[in-house]
């Protein structure tokens, strides 16, 4: 009766902590969107200025082309390392990990579910050998 208290304890504890974790990460992505938000309204005013300053020696239109240039290149350079991040060796070394766990349990699980039912099965053979 103790072991099943505690471990209600245990579950109670875990579910607070599981909670208080959440509300601290929903807190992290509510002020890394409002850091987002100022950092885009950044890089417009940096844009405006860069133009502004490419129209000082060129004409309006020949400014905007350069800019549109500017941007699209560091869309595709940003792009291009998005798409080649690969995953870590600890992140890989981790999933084999967890994958073996999974399957010496299932593998664990079966066997203790399999101890009872032989059992019972060795016990009905010696009790059909008796009989006989």
């Amino acid at each position: 009766m103790r072991s099943i208290n505690l471990l209600r304890i245990a579950l109670e504890a875990e579910m607070l902590h599981l909670r208080a974790y959440a509300k601290r990460q929903g807190l992290r992505v509510l002020w890394g969107v409002v850091a987002a938000i100022f950092a885009v309204s950044v890089l417009v005013i940096v844009d405006m200025l860069i133009w502004q300053i490419a129209h000082l020696y060129v004409t309006a239109i020949a400014a905007t082309l350069i800019l549109l240039a500017i941007n699209v290149i560091l869309t595709g350079l940003f792009i291009s390392l998005a798409m080649r991040n690969k995953p870590s060796s600890e992140e890989t070394e981790a999933a084999i990990v967890r994958r073996d766990a999974l399957s010496a349990a299932r593998g664990t699980l079966v066997f203790t579910a399999a101890l009872p039912v032989g059992r019972t099965l060795w016990a009905l053979r010696r009790r059909n050998r008796r009989r006989r």
